[in-house]
């Protein structure tokens, strides 16, 4: 939960961190398009007006109204030529004044009638060196006195050129009032309050401003847009600026907008402050989603975690119940398979080893077991032996090695070749009472009596095949035993001729075998549940009978040379 927590808190900080810097950008670049575009109009309105102001100055200078006003006319030429010009002046709202002066700086013509007297001599032979320097084109002077006024004025200088080329026979000076540039300036304002936006002519001198620039500043930003910048930030008292230039071509004027950052985007707290609200918001819900999506999960693998330990401790009986249907789901029912997997598997083992040993004893029931008849027949073999009954001591011996192995030795599994001489005994014994009516035949490989088998496993076998198979016959019979190895499997097989049986009793006697309760007196029985119990083999025993023929039974077990 804490790892799924701090990733949600990690994405959240993120995604709020750049939808905030995609905002601010996005809004800062809008700003700044807005301002450059703000730069753009103005420049615009300024080639408009100049371009006004130009075309003026060359009618007057190049066409025939210089040389009406230099000829000597009649007064009403004079009134014709007045009024042409003031019709003009009054179209073009800009123009203050219009001069027309010779080269003896007379003046020929004066827009504002009444106002000969001149103001400024120095402006006035600015106008006339400004004049013969650029005599076929116009030259504005920018911002300075104007000539007959006492107020400031933006000038245009032309020559007037005379016939002969590259004479000038005088000059036409237009004066613009600088307040159309100002409003030009308050027209195109931009929102933000600590916004700069002026207009400085070509000597660098600033035209208008719609605030104060410090000297400094205007000094900072002219190096800047004479290095071919046009957009830049510059830093004054500790705080930043954004700067945008606009170059014109026609008056070789430069206009400039100069803002803080900080105010082209004065919401940027306010956006902050909202998307960290909405972002804390989102992560609360988040982390709530975690904690209960954590504890759909943690919790069944808590308990899951429980029933483990649980098993740790021997205890089988524990069950989980789930009805989930993911991952989790299928691992609890997974587990709980196993469970009940191993406690069936644990309550079979310990049946097969009760029934294994009860399956011995009833094995070791089922001769003649007890100590004291071993001493007895001793005994007796001895008294035997005394009286020269040598055909019955060998009985008794017989019987004795009988006893012998049946109640000696501890393993449970003996080499065939023990059960070999165990076999021998028993038939010497059956061979004393049946005489030439029972005759056997043994064909062992040398490789299976080195084979590890349940102890008194051919004995009843053996015991079924003379009581059942061969003693009922007058004529007696005869008992084949086999033993081979073959791919890891040992085979036993015991053949008799007896009587045999029909296909009603083979089949009554092979049920009883598949049965899996407890049948007394079933010998055979015993054996394929030892093999079973020892091999694991389900099929552990054959049989194979026809009456009148015999009996053939055939055991398989596992290839066991080690215990």
């Amino acid at each position: 939960m804490l790892i799924l927590a701090g990733i949600v808190i990690i994405l959240g900080l993120f995604v709020g961190y750049c939808s905030y810097e995609y905002a601010l950008n996005m809004v800062t670049e809008n700003k700044m398009s807005e301002m450059a575009d703000t730069i753009n109009r103005i420049d615009i309105n300024i080639n408009f007006w100049g371009l006004e102001v130009t075309r003026l100055a060359q009618r007057i200078a190049e066409g025939d109204i210089a040389k009406r006003v230099f000829e000597e006319r009649e007064d009403r030429e004079k009134s014709y030529l007045h009024d042409w010009i003031s019709d003009y002046a009054h179209i073009i709202e800009a123009v203050s004044d219009i001069i027309i002066l010779d080269t003896e700086r007379n003046i020929r013509y004066h827009y504002l009638t009444g106002h000969n007297m001149l103001q400024d001599g120095r402006r006035l032979q600015e106008c006339f060196e400004t004049a013969q320097s650029n005599l076929g084109g116009e030259t504005w002077l920018g911002m300075g006195n104007s000539l007959y006024q006492g107020e400031e004025a933006v000038t245009l200088v032309k020559a007037i050129p005379m016939d002969e080329k590259g004479a000038m026979r005088g000059i036409v000076v237009i004066e613009i009032n600088p307040e159309i540039f100002r409003r030009l300036l308050l027209n195109n304002q931009s929102l933000p309050i600590s916004q700069y936006t002026f207009i400085v002519d070509k000597k660098g001198q600033i035209l208008c401003t719609s605030r104060k620039v410090q000297p400094r500043w205007l000094e900072e930003i002219e190096a800047t847009f004479q290095n071919g910048e046009r957009n830049f930030i510059l830093e004054w008292d500790e705080e930043k600026y954004d700067v945008f230039g606009q170059y014109n071509g026609l008056t070789g004027w430069k206009t400039y907008s100069v803002v803080a950052v900080h105010d082209i985007f004065p919401q940027a707290a306010q956006l902050r402050g909202t998307i960290a609200m909405i972002v804390m918001l989102a992560v609360f819900v988040a982390l709530v989603m975690v904690t209960v999506i954590s504890y759909s999960i943690t919790a069944p693998i808590r308990e899951l975690s429980n029933a483990m330990k649980q098993v740790e401790q021997e205890n089988f009986d524990i069950e989980i119940r789930s009805r989930r249907k993911d991952e989790i789901g299928h691992l609890i029912t997974s587990f709980t398979y196993m469970v009940g997997r191993i406690r069936q598997l644990i309550y079979e083992v310990y049946q097969k080893k009760i029934e294994q040993k009860n399956a011995e004893i009833r094995a070791l029931q089922a001769q003649i077991n007890p100590h004291f008849l071993y001493n007895t027949l001793d005994s007796i073999n001895w008294m035997l032996i005394e009286r020269d009954e040598q055909d019955i001591s060998d009985v008794v011996v017989s019987l004795g090695e009988i006893l012998r192995y049946a109640i000696g030795g501890q393993n449970h599994l003996v080499p065939l070749r023990s059960e070999v001489r165990y076999i021998e005994s028993y038939l010497f014994i059956q061979k004393n009472r049946l005489e030439e009516r029972l005759n056997y035949q043994w064909e062992l490989d040398e490789e299976a009596l080195d084979v590890l088998v349940p102890k008194l496993i051919m004995q009843p076998l053996v015991e079924n095949a003379v009581i059942h198979g061969i003693e009922p016959l007058k004529k007696g019979g005869m008992l084949l035993m086999k033993a081979w190895v073959e791919e890891e499997t040992l085979l036993i097989r015991v053949t008799d001729n007896g009587e045999g049986m029909n296909q009603e009793e083979l089949e009554a006697l092979r049920e009883k075998l598949s049965r899996k309760d407890e049948i007394e007196n079933i010998g055979m029985r015993n054996i394929q549940r030892r093999i079973e119990l020892t091999f694991g083999l389900e099929q552990a025993m054959e049989i194979q009978s026809v009456k009148g023929e015999g009996t053939t039974i055939t055991i398989r077990m596992d290839v066991c040379r080690e215990v």
